[in-house]
């Protein structure tokens, strides 16, 4: 009973960092004056669909240990502890994930995207030779298929 208890606390305890995230989420997108849109709440029930498969996972390895740990003492007399040790690892890696995240800096996310953009920016110089190209590319994109047609200097 007292396993079942501790398992059903490190459940809510998950919900609750979660939503913890969620408003340091929507507070640092405030802060950088991004709106705040219907995509982030996704990514969040996407990230409790995750999470919460993880941890019941991890919670039928415990039911079996729990069962073999009963099973050990009622037969054999062997006192071991009754700690549900998979769901609590895996309620302490969320944990450390959500916090992670609430105490990250609000341009941290914005730093990344940068990076991701120059990246994405060196790839394209790589492959047509020159910004201008690239630029040129760009300029000449097809607005009816969307895709960017090769320029005419090639």
């Amino acid at each position: 009973m007292i396993d079942g208890a501790m398992m059903l606390l490190m459940y809510v305890t998950i919900v609750g960092l979660i939503l913890c995230d969620l408003r340091a989420g929507i507070r640092k997108a405030r802060q950088r004056g991004d709106l705040v849109t219907s995509e982030g709440r996704k990514r969040t029930i996407d990230k409790i669909a995750r999470y919460f498969n993880m941890t019941f996972a991890m919670s039928l390895i415990d039911v079996v240990q729990l069962a073999l740990i009963f099973f050990l003492y009622h037969f054999y007399k062997t006192d071991l502890w009754m700690v549900p040790w998979a769901t609590l690892f895996a309620t302490g890696y969320v944990a450390w994930v959500e916090i992670h995240s609430i105490w990250e800096p609000a341009d941290v996310k914005e730093r990344k995207l940068q990076q991701d953009y120059l990246r994405a920016l060196e790839s394209l110089i790589r492959h047509y030779g020159s910004a201008e190209q690239v630029i040129n590319l760009i300029k000449t994109k097809d607005n009816e298929s969307g895709t960017i047609e090769k320029s005419q200097q090639d």
